[in-house]
């Protein structure tokens, strides 16, 4: 996911988001809970994609890459060095993920996702 380009600026977004979000506070390594909630047009519902593919989207972008990924250009960019996918950005290892709630809610005029994590 790290080197498809459709990919990379929803990826960016996210870690830039989560890195906010934490204001310092370091990453979550234990008995986290994730919570998903995605908004879309009514419309759009069943077509934005599976409710599990985002979840393993955001919990994988969440952390840092495998040394092994392939990485899109963008990424050597300087702008994105806070959030580069060699870098674990809100959660250690989504192994230590212990609860997912997630939802697929139509009642947005565009896409758009709310994700809240908690734990140690």
């Amino acid at each position: 996911m790290w080197a498809k380009p459709e990919e990379v600026p929803r990826l960016i977004a996210l870690r830039r988001a989560a890195l906010e979000a934490l204001a310092g506070q370091a990453a979550f390594r234990a008995s986290i809970g994730v919570e998903l909630e995605l908004h879309c047009p009514l419309r759009a519902a069943r077509g934005v994609g599976d409710l599990d593919n985002f979840i393993t989207g955001v919990c994988d972008g969440l952390m840092a890459a495998g040394p092994r990924s392939r990485m899109d250009p963008r990424w050597d960019a300087a702008d994105v060095g806070d959030i580069h996918p060699s870098k674990t950005v809100a959660m250690e290892d989504d192994s230590a993920v212990v609860s997912i709630t997630a939802r697929n809610i139509a009642d947005a005029p565009t896409p758009w996702y709310r994700v809240s994590l908690e734990g140690e």
